[in-house]
């Protein structure tokens, strides 16, 4: 008698039902995936900034003083730096295990941004710091169309960024010392710890070191969808808060790339908080200001 014999496998239909299956559970398990991912990089962002405010901390310690948002007066600060513009987070590089980066700034630079100010360009101000970089953002390998910030310079009314065109291999970051409403310019409310040539003293933090801000996230250019258009320079990158907090932050703003539509801002007593974009505009000048005397609601911060 003739039998009929069936070989094993799948029949189309089968293989089909079982690649939708996958399909499936890929799209379940993919969300899942990214908020790990993010939560992880939030976290991360998170320790970054509480060990650059400790840094300050640390730095007050030692020479009774907070170290400026930006040395633009020849070197009363720091004669390491002369005039070249360093800023807080050059300032803070012994105290976030970066001594051999910072000893290599022992004379002023030799490219000039304006006229009276420099910016150094030997081999530590090249150096890719993971401290200082955010894990959700690309800044440490995108290349801008613009260019990379070597500092700000702000002025009643308005602000200017000097940077370098094209994709320079200065070192990057995303954190930004927190100057206040305009800096210390005369006749603006609301300074902040870190502006130019300040030498702040945590006592003069009369609103308190858990309701200033000391460091915020920024990207230093547009955030995308746009195409990043510049990036910021870690040697010096000190910001003012006159322009509010945005969904689509620009190289003038302080924004983020994580989800949520927050911001991570450190306070100067070293907390870590994440400020809505939606944050009332008031409330966001009051946590920048370090002496304006207001009450921040609970719910802002």
């Amino acid at each position: 008698m003739l039998r009929s014999q069936r070989k094993g496998g799948f029949t189309l239909i089968e293989l089909l039902v079982v690649i939708a299956i996958i399909a499936i559970l890929i799209g379940l398990l993919l969300p899942a995936v990214q908020k790990v991912r993010e939560a992880a990089a939030r976290s991360t962002c998170q320790n970054n900034m509480k060990q650059l405010t400790l840094a300050t901390h640390n730095y007050e310690s030692a020479n009774q003083v907070l170290p400026p948002g930006v040395n633009n007066n020849n070197g009363t600060i720091n004669s390491r730096f002369g005039g070249s513009m360093a800023g807080t987070t050059a300032y803070c590089l012994p105290y976030i295990e970066q001594d051999n980066v910072f000893r290599t700034f022992a004379s002023p630079g030799t490219w000039v941004m304006p006229s009276t100010a420099s910016y150094y360009n030997g081999s530590g101000s090249t150096a890719t710091i993971k401290t200082l970089l955010c894990p959700s953002d690309v800044a440490g390998v995108v290349t801008p169309t613009g260019g990379s910030f070597a500092f700000f310079v702000y002025y009643p009314g308005g602000m200017t960024g000097w940077y370098f065109p094209g994709n320079t291999p200065y070192g990057r970051t995303n954190y930004a010392s927190n100057a206040g409403y305009l800096g210390n310019v005369p006749g603006y409310p609301y300074p902040g710890p870190f502006a130019t040539n300040t030498r702040t003293k945590m006592t003069d933090i009369a609103d308190g070191t858990s309701n200033t801000f000391a460091f915020g996230e920024a990207l230093g250019g547009a955030a995308p969808p746009t195409q990043r258009d510049f990036v910021a320079n870690w040697y010096s990158f000190n910001l003012p808060t006159a322009w509010g907090l945005s969904a689509t932050p620009q190289w003038y703003q302080y924004g983020s790339r994580h989800s949520g539509g927050i911001v991570l801002f450190s306070m100067c007593d070293g907390a870590v908080r994440s400020i809505r974009v939606s944050m009332s505009p008031n409330s966001f000048q009051y946590a920048a200001g370090m002496n304006d005397g207001a009450v921040i609601p609970a719910n802002d911060l």
